[in-house]
């Protein structure tokens, strides 16, 4: 009778642990922790900074002409110094790669030189002329500005970028002085100068350099930009003998290479944020 009863005892515990292996696999209660899956963190919208540059404008050598009817003048020379100048603005960063700002910008004064030629003849004899111009531009530019930030590594980002925008340039007198050779010997030169002037115009930069992840609110920035400013045009000149000429120095193609160091503060950085679960994960008690 014992035996019997053990051997049915020992039959009821096999089926009983088949019975729960089979209840496992069926998604009974009693199966093992589930493994949920994150869900993907929602598009973040990007964050709003503000940005502040110094820096040199490296002249180019823009095109200049003496505008004087009947008078053909050859230019033979011209330079043009250096500047300091100084950036504000405002911007937003849409996502890692795409951010874009409005900005503000004063170019200092820069001296513009040039010397022109040009033959005439006085009584009867050939006379070989010079005209020596002298002058100074400042500029006032206000851009729209795009850029393409090309991953990051080691908090460092490269980037390029384009600007759009107007510029107002500002031309103060422009002083000059005609020397006369006649047949090879000096005369008495003479002086006059034009008045100044000032005008809007199309302008246009492009951009590139790179950013320095201080934190998550600061970022330091070294970067390079060509910008052109456009053209401005002198007023009338009038010599000093009192008698007037209607004569105008032009200058065209009015181009700078910047160099700048600045920082860009990020208002409302992103945070990353901690993964999200569609369910809490199932946990078996045992």
């Amino acid at each position: 009778m014992t035996k019997i009863v053990t051997s049915l005892l020992a039959g009821t515990a096999f089926f009983g642990l088949v019975a729960v292996a089979q209840a496992a696999d069926m998604a009974s209660p009693l199966r093992g922790p589930a493994i949920v899956p994150s869900v993907a963190d929602p598009i973040v919208s990007g964050s709003w900074y503000l940005r502040g540059d110094v820096g040199v404008a490296i002249a180019g050598k823009p095109s200049i002409e003496d505008v004087e009817p009947g008078l053909a003048k050859t230019i033979i020379h011209r330079d043009m110094t250096d500047a300091p100048m100084i950036q504000l603005g405002v911007g937003y960063q849409f996502n890692d790669y795409l951010r874009g700002d409005i900005t503000a910008e004063y170019r200092g004064s820069s001296r513009l030189r040039g010397v022109s030629t040009y033959a005439s003849t006085y009584g009867g004899l050939p006379s070989t002329n010079y005209v020596n111009y002298d002058t100074h531009t400042r500029s006032l530019a206000f851009m729209a500005n795009g850029y393409v930030d090309m991953g990051t590594w080691s908090g460092i980002t490269p980037y390029v970028g384009a600007g759009l925008g107007v510029a107002y340039n500002q031309m103060s007198d422009t002083y000059i002085d005609t020397s006369y050779y006649v047949a090879g010997s000096p005369q008495v030169p003479q002086k006059g100068v034009m008045a100044g002037n000032s005008k809007w115009n199309f302008a246009w930069a492009l951009h590139t350099g790179m950013s320095w992840d201080v934190n998550p609110n600061l970022k330091l920035d070294v970067g390079y930009s060509y910008k052109d400013y456009g053209t401005i045009t002198s007023g009338n000149l009038t010599c000093f003998s009192g008698t007037g000429c209607n004569e105008q120095l032009k200058v065209k193609n009015l181009g700078f290479h910047d160099v700048h160091i600045g920082a860009r503060w990020v208002i409302d950085p992103v945070v990353p944020k901690a993964p999200v679960y569609a369910s809490a994960p199932v946990v078996a008690k045992y």
